[in-house]
C-alpha cells in the first residue's frame, strides 16, 4: 500500500477521513489533520474514474457501508471481547471500549499503532480512550501472529476490515486457519469484507483500454492482489480452513434492513461473516 511522507498508509488516511466525512462517534478524535487533503484528493480522482467507468460505485459509500455494516454485526453477535486487525484510524474501538465490559484489542503494524496513539495522545478526549483498561492497542503483523494464542474463556469477534483483498490467496489461507484455530478454543465469530474480481462493476470499453496501458506499458498493477474466485469459491476456501459456518452478505441488498447510514446510495461489498460450529457448515448467500 502506498504511503506518505510519515509512512502512513494512503488508504489510512482516505478511510479516517470518511469516518469524518460521514460523522461517526469519535471519528474527530482519531481523524489525522492531513488525512482530509488526502480525502478531497482521492475524490478528484475517483470523480474522473467515475466518469470513465459510470457503473462503479462510489467509494465513500462503499466504505461507509462496509464499516456500518461490520459495526451491525458486531453488535449483533453481543460479543464483548473484540480482536480488530489492521485498525489503522478506525474510531470502532473508541465507540465500542466506551462500556467498560468490552474488552477491545486493536493490532496493527509497529508504526501504523504509534501514529494512532499519537493521535489519540494529541487530545483530552484521546487520552481518555487510550486511558480506559479495557483498550489495549498492540503492535503485531497479522501474517505472523498466532491467534490461537489469544484464545480466552469469553467469546472473540475478530475483525480483519479492508485489508483481505491486499492478500494472495496463498497468503489468505494461513492467516483464516489461525483465526479459525481460535474460534475453535473460543466460541465466536470472524468478520471481513472482500470483493471477488467476478464482482467488481465492469470498466467502460475506454475504462479497459487505459487499465490495458496502466498494467501493461507501465507496470502499474494496483495493490489488490485480485484472483479468479467468486464468493462461493472463497467461502470453500474459509471451510477448508475449519469454519464450519459461512455466510456472506451483500451491504447494498442488506443497506436498509440494517439501518446502514445512506441506505439509499448503492454499494456492493461483501461481508463474510465465519464461525465454527460443531453443526453442518452453512451456505454462502
Amino acid at each position: 500500500m502506498d504511503v506518505n511522507k510519515d509512512n502512513i498508509a494512503v488508504s489510512a488516511l482516505y478511510t479516517a477521513a470518511t469516518w469524518h466525512w460521514a460523522g461517526l462517534a469519535n471519528a474527530g478524535t482519531v481523524t489525522p489533520a492531513n488525512a482530509h487533503g488526502v480525502f478531497r484528493l482521492v475524490n478528484a480522482y475517483m470523480a474522473f474514474y467515475r466518469w470513465l467507468n459510470p457503473q462503479t460505485y462510489a467509494l465513500p459509500y462503499q466504505l461507509l457501508h462496509r464499516h456500518s455494516a461490520i459495526d451491525f454485526l458486531l453488535r449483533q453477535s453481543g460479543y464483548q471481547r473484540v480482536i480488530e486487525v489492521a485498525c489503522g484510524f478506525s474510531p470502532r474501538a473508541a465507540t465500542f471500549s466506551a462500556d467498560p465490559i468490552c474488552q477491545y484489542v486493536e493490532m496493527d503494524l509497529p508504526a501504523m499503532i504509534t501514529h494512532k496513539q499519537a493521535q489519540l495522545a494529541s487530545s483530552a478526549e484521546g487520552r481518555a480512550i487510550l486511558a480506559r483498561p479495557n483498550l489495549q492497542l498492540c503492535a503485531g503483523d497479522i501474517t505472523q501472529h498466532d491467534f490461537s494464542a489469544d484464545a480466552a474463556d469469553a467469546p472473540t469477534a475478530i475483525i480483519s476490515e479492508g485489508l483481505m483483498m491486499y492478500f494472495k490467496r496463498e497468503q489468505q489461507l494461513p492467516i483464516w486457519r489461525s483465526i479459525a484455530g481460535l474460534l475453535q478454543l473460543t466460541d465466536g465469530v470472524y468478520l471481513f469484507d472482500y470483493i471477488p474480481l467476478s464482482e467488481e462493476p465492469p470498466r467502460s470499453w475506454l475504462g479497459r483500454v487505459l487499465h490495458h496501458v496502466r498494467v501493461h506499458w507501465f507496470g502499474l498493477a494496483g495493490d489488490f492482489a485480485y484472483d479468479d474466485r467468486d464468493r462461493d469459491a472463497v467461502a470453500a476456501d474459509l471451510r477448508s480452513c475449519g469454519f464450519s459456518d459461512v455466510q456472506c452478505h451483500v451491504t447494498g441488498e442488506v443497506a436498509e434492513a440494517w439501518g446502514l447510514p445512506s441506505s439509499e446510495v448503492p454499494s456492493h461489498t461483501l461481508i463474510y461473516v465465519c464461525r465454527v460450529l460443531p453443526a453442518v457448515a452453512g451456505a454462502c448467500a
